[in-house]
């Protein structure tokens, strides 16, 4: 049996897919593997960071539905959404007993978590440069991102090996 098709709008807008892929990313930075793990993973982790990113807008930018609330058309988990993951996180560490853990880090998780209401004092720039890579979107839009993103490289991987041969066939 076939689940019913959602009424939620189907378009993604492209700029929440991100244009390099995690997996990818990591090879390109293994010489800074724990600033990059500390903007990637650690700062979701950030109860500051996490209250700031949730309080950037009442609807979800991939649907454009709002988010739970009396306006919203159904309650939904609310994930944080990472667009770009070409960045380093500069901050210090937060101490592991530090009230500003949102949650602790799960089996297999990087453990560590960095210092957002720090850096947003110390370096109000840089921290704005991260808050603008990471948006709230509701759950089912999360993966609903992510399998876009899946199918656009997939696409061009495609597009590669197809151009790829026909140069070589010249």
């Amino acid at each position: 049996m076939k689940k019913p098709k959602s009424k939620r709008k189907k378009s993604i807008p492209l700029f929440l897919v991100p244009k390099v892929r995690k997996r990818h990313v990591l090879p390109i930075f293994q010489a800074f593997e724990i600033p990059w793990k500390l903007f990637s993973e650690g700062v979701l982790r950030n109860r500051f960071f996490h209250e700031e990113i949730m309080n950037r807008g009442p609807k979800c930018l991939a649907c454009d539905r709002h988010f739970n609330g009396e306006k919203a058309a159904v309650s939904s988990k609310i994930e944080k959404h990472h667009h770009c993951y070409l960045r380093l996180c500069i901050g210090k560490l937060l101490p592991p007993d530090s009230d500003d853990i949102y949650r602790q880090a799960k089996d297999g998780e990087f453990p560590l978590v960095p210092d957002c209401r720090r850096c947003k004092a110390e370096n109000p720039e840089y921290y704005q440069g991260c808050i603008k890579k990471i948006f709230p979107v509701h759950g089912k839009c999360h993966e609903d991102i992510h399998e876009l993103e899946k199918l656009l490289f997939t696409n061009l991987k495609k597009k590669l090996r197809a151009d790829f041969l026909s140069a070589a066939n010249l």
